[in-house]
């Protein structure tokens, strides 16, 4: 329901409207993230960071608090080889400074 000035209108028992007011202290399906000063998300959008970039980063970040470690290794490999590919049939032409994403 909105109010007159165009804003939701929340009942104060609604526990979802804190995943909309703040969205970095809520995380889906764990907590792996939480304990970060820096979330991976928050760090790769202050720097400008392309998917690949992010998702290095993500992994790296919850290397030891999500699931097996050989996996997140595997999944960062992974975004290395997929950047390498894209590198190789796309040139590297603006690739420094996060340029050309």
């Amino acid at each position: 329901m909105e109010n007159v000035k165009g804003c939701v209108e929340y009942n104060m028992s609604d526990k979802d409207m804190f995943k909309e007011v703040f969205p970095l202290d809520y995380q889906v399906g764990g907590d792996h993230y939480k304990n970060l000063k820096i979330q991976p998300f928050t760090y790769s959008r202050e720097n400008g960071f392309n998917v690949t970039q992010h998702s290095i980063i993500k992994y790296a970040s919850r290397l030891y608090t999500k699931g097996d470690p050989i996996e997140q290794l595997d999944k960062i490999i992974q975004f290395c080889n997929l950047e390498k590919d894209h590198l190789r049939k796309h040139g590297q032409q603006n690739k420094k400074n996060n340029k050309g994403r």
